[in-house]
Order: C-alpha cells, then sequence, then structure tokens
C-alpha cells in the first residue's frame, strides 16, 4: 500500500504542470519528475539500487511515453472513443510503473 501512495504522489501530487508538459519533449524535465517521484520511495527503502531503477525506469517511460507504443503494438482500444484510449494509456503507464517499483524493492 505504501508503494502505491508513494507513486500517486510522486506521478500526480507532485508533478507541476512544467513537467507533465515537457517531461516527453526533453530529458531535463523527465529527470526532474523522476527524481522527485523517486524521493518519495525514500519514505519505504533507502536502497540505492532500488531507487535507481525505480528512477531511471520512470525517465524513460515517461520521456518516450512508452505505454503509447505498447497500446499501439497490441492494439489495445481500437475503435474505443478518445476518452476512454486516453484512460487505457494512462492505466498501461501506470502498469509498467507500478510493476517495475514493486520488482525493485522486493530486490
Amino acid at each position: 500500500m505504501t508503494e502505491l501512495l508513494c507513486h500517486l504522489f510522486g506521478d500526480y501530487v507532485f508533478q507541476n504542470q512544467w513537467m507533465a508538459d515537457n517531461k516527453v519533449k526533453r530529458w531535463f524535465p523527465a529527470i526532474v519528475h523522476a527524481t522527485v517521484y523517486t524521493a518519495m520511495f525514500l519514505t519505504v527503502t533507502q536502497s540505492i539500487v532500488a531507487l535507481a531503477i525505480i528512477g531511471s525506469t520512470h525517465a524513460v517511460i515517461d520521456r518516450f511515453r512508452l505505454a503509447r507504443y505498447w497500446v499501439e503494438w497490441f492494439k489495445i482500444g481500437i475503435g474505443a472513443p478518445d476518452f476512454l484510449r486516453v484512460w487505457l494509456l494512462i492505466i498501461v503507464d501506470n502498469s509498467f510503473h507500478l510493476a517495475i517499483n514493486h520488482a525493485a524493492l522486493i530486490l
């Protein structure tokens, strides 16, 4: 439960509009966002390896919008209304982050 809260606060509560708008365009905003995001996990681990995995993968997933490629590759939501396709992207993106975070934390 704690790692879910870390994810939610790091990815939504403490992400400002500048980060959200620019993390997919340039590395610097993606790294700033990933650093703020990763800082939330200091409440559950001090493992440098786990924090490095969480932060680096978060930056890469967000910077390149990897969820979009997954959705396109597996043709998820084909024919669905636009609002539903947006939610599918959000769900896939969160699933990636949560799975990686969990794996990093149980190392």
